[in-house]
């Protein structure tokens, strides 16, 4: 059986069911397969990087999880997976991941790792910062005071029609346990965990997800440090600099022959957005004062 769905925009067709894509129509050209077979890897150019668990060039990467799956994606178009167990969802988190994320550098495209929500008037603000500072925690309590969650994770940022506008992944927020049971967004038992060892929970928003593209306003630097929350505006060449080091699986930019497209993508967007850099205290409780402080002195001050 074959299932058709969209990712970043992109559409897939796949052999397996993909449950946190959308669905898409019948009759739409695929940009990428997904299929289950044998992976070798069978490389047709000798990888750039050969880490333990990955092996890579610019246009074909080799991932495997022991005892959960192989996988390879090639040329932008095709993933095959091969399972090594019967866990489909350890299977298919690292393929929404690692997979999705090959396949979009594959395609010169540049995913980013960000979350993001629409403000009253449409207008897309992102929050930007390495894993455990409180992307997906932010986003959620600006979905509590009544914004539109965008991406919890990733998304691919581009200028377009001289605009700088954000795509992205797919309906999915993701959450540590503690954020779970500190959020109101969405129902403690809406959110399915990801992995029997991990205390990360999956919670679906097919709903209300937005898959269109949506012009950036803004784009938030978070930061854990000090005791007290702090907002302050960025110059466009620091937030340049910062915007880099987001870059979704940047390790990845050297070996898979990037840096051009990196350097292009971020001075072109630093030269559109203005960015903020917004700290919250290391040890304090201080979500709901920082997404309000976030609201106050960033979302509703742009434009006055």
């Amino acid at each position: 059986m074959q299932y058709n769905y969209k990712v970043f925009n992109l559409n897939c067709t796949s052999t397996i069911e993909l449950p946190s894509f959308i669905a898409a129509g019948i009759d739409c050209e695929p940009d990428f397969e997904v299929v289950l077979g044998t992976v070798g890897p069978d490389f047709k150019l000798e990888p750039t990087v050969k880490k333990p668990f990955a092996h890579f060039n610019e246009n074909e990467f080799f991932y495997q999880m022991p005892n959960i799956a192989r996988y390879f994606v090639s040329n932008g178009n095709k993933v095959v997976i091969e399972p090594l167990c019967e866990d489909w969802g350890s299977i298919l988190l690292f393929f929404y991941s690692n997979c999705i994320a090959a396949i979009l550098f594959q395609k010169n495209l540049m995913p980013f790792h960000v979350s993001g929500v629409l403000d009253k008037n449409g207008g897309l603000w992102l929050f930007a910062a390495p894993s455990r500072t409180g992307k997906s925690t932010t986003a959620l309590k600006l979905k509590e005071k009544g914004y539109t969650l965008f991406t919890d994770d990733t998304a691919l940022i581009a200028i377009e029609d001289n605009c700088c506008v954000a795509t992205a992944s797919y309906p999915e927020a993701r959450a540590w346990e503690n954020t779970m049971n500190n959020q109101t967004a969405f129902a403690v038992s809406d959110g399915k965990q990801l992995r029997a060892e991990i205390n990360k929970f999956g919670i679906a928003f097919h709903d209300d997800f937005v898959a269109s593209s949506q012009k950036v306003k803004g784009i938030v630097f978070l930061e854990i440090k000090g005791d007290e929350i702090q907002i302050e505006r960025m110059k466009a060449a620091q937030g340049m600099q910062q915007l880099g080091n987001n870059i979704y699986r940047n390790t990845w930019v050297h070996g898979m022959n990037k840096q051009l497209l990196q350097f292009k993508t971020v001075s072109a967007i630093s030269q559109k957005v203005p960015f903020w850099k917004a700290v919250r205290p290391k040890d304090k409780a201080s979500f709901d004062s920082f997404a309000d402080a976030i609201i106050e002195q960033i979302i509703e001050a742009d434009g006055k």
